[in-house]
């Protein structure tokens, strides 16, 4: 839960995260995971190159199954139940899932080609370099969480450095609140708010996001503290306060 700070600094953790820094940790989270698959599928695409063998399969049956999500999207998966004989003779009955296009050009009774591995029969390719391409993918992904994991830390980052900046470098000022903003974020259903101000040269500003009644207490025509930075002010409520700072006159300013 986010707290109007009162009588203590804001660490720079803590207001990275409240500035969209954990979208960093999604986005990190996301490319572990592929990173994780990728290594995977392309070990298992490696082991088809090396001992692969094709074969012939007789599709017996085909079907689909249908799962519906919590926002109401609908997924079908694709099943062929195929058998077929290994270089051995070891009978095998699979019943992989495959795509729609394969799925709708066979038919039962049909014969298709697959790929098998010779030490593991079970594990099979209906299409040849089926898990290189998958893995291939899954790094293309990957790169592009990579690169979204590094604007959520520079965008975050640059905008947190500036406000802890103008909180230790900046002028202290008070500025007059012109009333709140209401977000499009909810959480748990509870729309989020912005104080927004005019400073003291005449230039509009607004905080980072709050429950409504958290805010409350800076009724229209007040006034609250802010830090003067190179491109914007900062609240005093966002970044807490600073034994650092200067007020109009140029002086020191011992923040509570």
């Amino acid at each position: 839960m986010a707290h109007v700070a009162q009588d203590h600094p804001v660490s720079f953790l803590r207001l990275f995260w409240r500035m969209g820094g954990w979208l960093a940790l999604i986005c990190g989270s996301v490319l572990l995971l592929l990173t994780l698959v990728s290594h995977l599928t392309l070990g298992l695409a490696q082991r088809f190159e090396a001992e692969g063998i094709e074969t012939r399969a007789r599709v017996i049956d085909r079907y689909y199954t249908e799962s519906t999500d919590s926002d109401g999207d609908k997924t079908i998966t694709y099943y062929l139940e195929i058998d077929f004989e290994t270089d051995g003779g070891r009978p095998m009955r699979l019943k992989p899932s495959v795509g729609s296009g394969l799925y709708n050009r066979t038919r039962i009774g049909d014969d298709i080609p697959v790929w098998y591995l010779q030490s593991d029969p079970s594990r099979i390719e209906t299409r040849r370099g089926q898990n290189r391409s998958a893995a291939t993918v899954t790094q293309v992904i990957g790169a592009v969480f990579g690169l979204l994991m590094l604007g959520a830390l520079w965008f975050p980052g640059s905008k947190t450095v500036a406000a802890l900046r103008a909180r230790r470098y900046g002028r202290r000022d008070r500025a007059e609140v012109t009333g709140l903003k209401k977000t499009g974020w909810t959480v748990n259903g509870e729309h989020r708010y912005r104080l927004q101000w005019r400073d003291s040269a005449g230039h509009s500003g607004e905080s980072l996001a709050y429950r409504r009644d958290q805010l409350i207490p800076y009724r229209t025509g007040s006034t609250v503290p802010v830090y003067h930075g190179l491109r914007r002010t900062w609240w005093e409520g966002d970044v807490g306060p600073s034994r650092h700072t200067r007020d109009a006159e140029g002086y020191p300013v011992h923040g509570g």
